[in-house]
């Protein structure tokens, strides 16, 4: 508001991606990640469940000096590659639990 009142635009500008960032990181992390609001809370979207992972091992170490970055929007390649293995795992389950059933229906 100073910025504005007085014509200079650079502190308004500040202030704008100050803002900006705060909304981005209230989405990402208590939206999203913690879910405080019950959004997204089955989301099967791949980004969705990464950074929740990322956010994760972020907190696994109570100590300053062992934590790990997450990132706030972009997420390592580790934590990609994590949940594309989950789905693999998930899918292959999927096919044994399958046949399992098929085989149980043709006993009964």
């Amino acid at each position: 508001m100073l910025g504005s009142m007085q014509q200079t635009w650079w502190v308004v500008s500040i202030g704008a991606g100050i803002a900006v960032y705060g909304f981005a990181y209230f989405l990402v992390h208590d939206v999203i990640i913690h879910q405080r609001f019950r959004l997204f809370t089955r989301s099967n979207n791949r980004y969705v469940k990464a950074i929740r992972w990322a956010h994760k091992m972020h907190h696994r170490h109570l100590d300053k000096e062992e934590g790990e970055s997450f990132g706030m929007l972009f997420v390592a390649k580790k934590y990609w590659d994590k949940i594309k293995r989950d789905e693999q795992i998930q899918k292959s389950n999927a096919v044994v639990f399958e046949i399992i059933f098929y085989y149980a229906q043709l006993s009964a």
